[in-house]
């Protein structure tokens, strides 16, 4: 977990100390923030998709290199990067690393076939009984029954506890890829409890199934990245951006993500290795971020515990949803997977709401 070290010059009785002193604390979270903002609804600890990177699951060298990837997550690819003929050798190559002693860094995902294409049956019998299987990206999710029959296959065919009612349920990743599943897209979030865990845009299909001109703005596709957005967000879901194309292009992905970013988006997809330091970046808080959220998120609990409403900080007025908004961008930081700290000046008094990392 990162760290807040809270400095202030401040005599602190902490511990019997009455001098100038830097502790560390750790945020005790607000129980009413929504658990997207970290993760998505399915069990377990959230899970950080700052990038998803896809790897093409016929291409041994590629298998090879994701291992070192610091990619959040890695979603070994049976769809699109991999021609028919190839399949049952991907399936083969990917069963045997997620049986394996060798693992990436981050999430383990594999992309199966779209429900109705006829390869997804051969893709869930390969992948779905391996050890190290975290989560499932399903392509053309165009309805509840898709997620519905991705379950069933799960329970049937998962290790015990990755299934339904076990301990590390296997998550699924819903990709909206349609007009059909915009429509359906607050049944497909409603669905799917326990598992469903993200809702994905992909740009591209989607693009060709409305009929839709791409744009180097993207204004063509602000209305159904947001709305797949707000409907993840209202049942708990993360939301994952659609993929830069033009992967070469660092300023474009730069300008993409931090676009996804203030749209409201959890993270995004990626194609190229070289595009997830530039992603991870975009979708992790700024350190004067990180800095702000901190001193509104102290001084507001301090203000609460005694009592206080709204009140002014650094010549703004601080309430309830600036508190929140504030506490969303520190779960962000808290759970981010590379440890990190900032040093942080105390507003006014020590909130007794943290307590020293022992």
């Amino acid at each position: 977990m990162s760290q807040i070290v809270i400095t202030s010059t401040r005599k602190l009785p902490v511990r019997g100390l009455h001098a100038p002193a830097t502790l560390r604390y750790r945020c005790r979270l607000h129980s009413t923030l929504s658990s997207s903002s970290s993760g998505g609804r399915g069990e377990g600890a959230p899970v950080s998709r700052r990038a998803m990177l896809y790897v093409p699951g016929s291409n041994p060298g590629m298998l090879e290199k994701s291992l070192s990837s610091p990619a959040d997550s890695i979603a070994y690819d049976l769809e699109d990067a991999v021609a028919p003929a190839k399949k049952p050798e991907a399936r083969r190559l990917i069963a045997d690393l997620l049986n394996g002693d060798r693992l990436p860094k981050g999430e383990v995902v594999a992309r199966i076939n779209a429900v109705g294409s006829g390869f997804e049956e051969a893709d869930l019998d390969a992948v779905l009984p391996t050890k190290y299987l975290s989560a499932i990206a399903l392509p053309k999710t165009n309805s509840p029954e898709h997620i519905a029959y991705l379950i069933s296959r799960i329970n049937a065919l998962a290790p015990p506890h990755k299934r339904s009612n076990g301990s590390e349920p296997i998550k699924i990743i819903a990709m909206i890829e349609s007009a059909q599943a915009m429509v359906e897209i607050e049944g497909i979030a409603a669905s799917g409890k326990g598992h469903l865990d993200a809702l994905l845009f992909a740009a591209e299909d989607y693009c060709a199934d409305v009929g839709l001109i791409r744009t180097p703005t993207r204004e063509e596709l602000l209305y159904p990245r947001s709305k797949l957005v707000t409907t993840a967000k209202a049942f708990s879901l993360q939301a994952i951006d659609l993929v830069c194309v033009n992967y070469k292009d660092k300023d474009a992905l730069r300008a993409e993500s931090e676009e996804g970013r203030r749209l409201g988006f959890d993270g995004k997809q990626a194609i190229h290795p070289d595009q997830v330091d530039i992603i991870h970046q975009s979708f992790a808080p700024s350190e004067k971020d990180i800095l702000k959220a901190a001193r509104v998120k102290f001084s507001f609990e301090y203000h609460d515990k005694a009592g206080k409403g709204a009140y002014t900080l650094d010549g703004a007025m601080i309430d309830a949803p600036v508190y929140k908004q504030a506490s969303v961008v520190v779960v962000v930081f808290s759970s981010a997977p590379a440890s990190s700290i900032h040093t942080i000046p105390i507003p006014q008094q020590m909130p007794d709401v943290f307590r020293p990392l022992v």
